[in-house]
């Protein structure tokens, strides 16, 4: 049993001072400093268990942040072939604040985009539920038309598979036959290779396919969200409504990047189930006054919008737009990282390309920005100080939004008592000081003790 102590709670709406936060492999709750102080005077337990103690010596305590969208960090990327790709990935998100992530593919030739799928199933820390409890609800649930009788027969013979001897829970050595140093791995984002040749920003052309759900039926269960372009079907509405409409009945996010689409036909497509935007303003069409572009249905619809705080990818100026337009809970916080970021300036790789890096910036040889180099503890003080957004709000763009788009909320996300002991403290700066996954300390900030 532990307990934070003299540390600055951060809630959905508020920061609470004065209090412990208790926790063993699950959030237990908070108490006030009074009850920590008695019941360690009286034995240095909590109710019968022994007790420790932890000093986040004013800091803020916050649920650990999850990074919806990375490709890479560390030297290492999702694409690579190497087994301890995902493992060297974990241990350094884990000195960035982050608890849970997606590792994110990019547009290859599908052989490598199953490979990589197929190592991050074997990381999956937890399913989002049993795979007979999470579909066969949702199309008995779902009168629509486009839940038709294929998926029906899917969904039950993937109830089958061995993936249901998985016990729901974090439990790393149940769920988890590939064991990870920091962050857990949750599932997979699929960038590409269902986007515009038009807007393919550092992504390879000769891979590029339309979107056919068909191609990754068999990693329904490890892809969480998938992007695609919507005006890549535009002859094909049939197929369009078909493939939002499987990804929605296998609980796949369907995010709208990468695209050429106009307003009117990305409202359309947001309107028909996608409910979520890659990297806000980057690859896609932009805000015009007589043509809102991709960027204007963003901002004037419902749907959750990706955002790449490095101040490279999205002015500050623009930043505050968006922030006032679509608040805290319209937002996510992601860093898009490739495999450079977190070392040193040169030469390095994103999807067989080449990327030069420096002054921060990572760029191909014809000047296209190749994904990011940022951390996400650096683009969270970022927004902040671009933005003027509280402490609670820029947490919440990392935990809680994420949390609840991917279903998990009951489990990750939160300082709620049952959820996942996922914690990061960290200072006025955002400095990460100490990061906990199910409880256990998995980063320590060497120059705050």
């Amino acid at each position: 049993m532990q307990a934070i102590i003299n540390g600055r709670l951060v809630l959905s709406d508020k920061v609470l001072d004065g209090c412990a936060l208790l926790f063993d492999k699950k959030i237990i709750g908070i108490v006030s400093r009074e009850t920590i102080d008695r019941e360690w005077r009286n034995g240095r337990c909590w109710q019968g268990k022994p007790l420790l103690l932890i000093d986040a010596g004013g800091a803020y305590v916050s649920p650990g942040f999850i990074n919806l969208h990375i490709h890479g960090c560390a030297g290492a990327d999702t694409m690579d072939a190497e087994e301890d790709t995902l493992a060297a990935m974990s241990g350094f998100l884990a000195s960035t604040g982050v608890t849970a992530f997606l590792p994110t593919t990019m547009t290859y030739d599908f052989p490598a985009i199953h490979k990589a799928l197929q190592r991050i199933r074997k990381c999956m820390t937890v399913m989002t539920r049993r795979r007979e409890e999470k579909f066969v609800p949702a199309a008995a649930k779902n009168d629509k038309k486009e839940v038709n009788e294929s998926i029906k027969v899917s969904v039950l013979s993937e109830a089958k598979e061995t993936i249901l001897q998985q016990e729901e829970g974090f439990s790393r050595q149940k769920a988890s036959p590939v064991p990870l140093p920091g962050a857990k791995v949750l599932g997979a984002y699929l960038e590409g290779p269902f986007i515009s040749c038009e807007y393919k920003g550092a992504q390879k052309e000769e891979d590029i396919v339309a979107a056919d759900f068909s191609l990754i039926r068999d990693f329904s269960d490890v892809i969480k969200v998938v992007v695609f372009a919507p005006e890549t079907l535009r002859q094909e509405p049939e197929q369009l409504k078909d493939f939002i409409g499987q990804c929605k009945a296998h609980h796949i996010v369907v995010s709208l990047g990468h695209s050429a689409a106009g307003y009117e036909e990305a409202v359309q497509a947001i309107k028909g189930g996608a409910s979520h935007i890659t990297h806000l303003c980057n690859a896609m069409t932009g805000l015009h006054h007589r043509s809102p572009g991709l960027f204007g249905a963003a901002l004037d619809t419902d749907a959750i919008c990706e955002l790449i705080a490095d101040n490279l990818h999205v002015h500050p100026a623009v930043q505050r737009i968006i922030y006032r337009e679509k608040g805290a809970a319209g937002l996510e916080l992601i860093t898009d990282s490739m495999r450079a970021c977190g070392l040193p300036e040169g030469v390095s790789e994103l999807g067989g390309q080449t990327v030069y890096v420096k002054n921060g910036e990572a760029r191909l040889a014809d000047g296209t920005i190749a994904g990011s180099v940022v951390t996400m503890d650096r683009a969270m003080a970022n927004f902040r100080r671009n933005t003027g957004a509280s402490v609670p709000e820029v947490v919440r763009m990392v935990t809680e939004n994420q949390a609840q788009e991917l279903g998990l909320f009951e489990k990750i996300g939160s300082l709620c008592p049952g959820a996942a002991a996922d914690i990061t403290i960290f200072n006025e700066d955002f400095t990460i000081l100490r990061t906990f996954v199910d409880g256990c300390e998995v980063y320590k900030n060497p120059d705050f003790q």
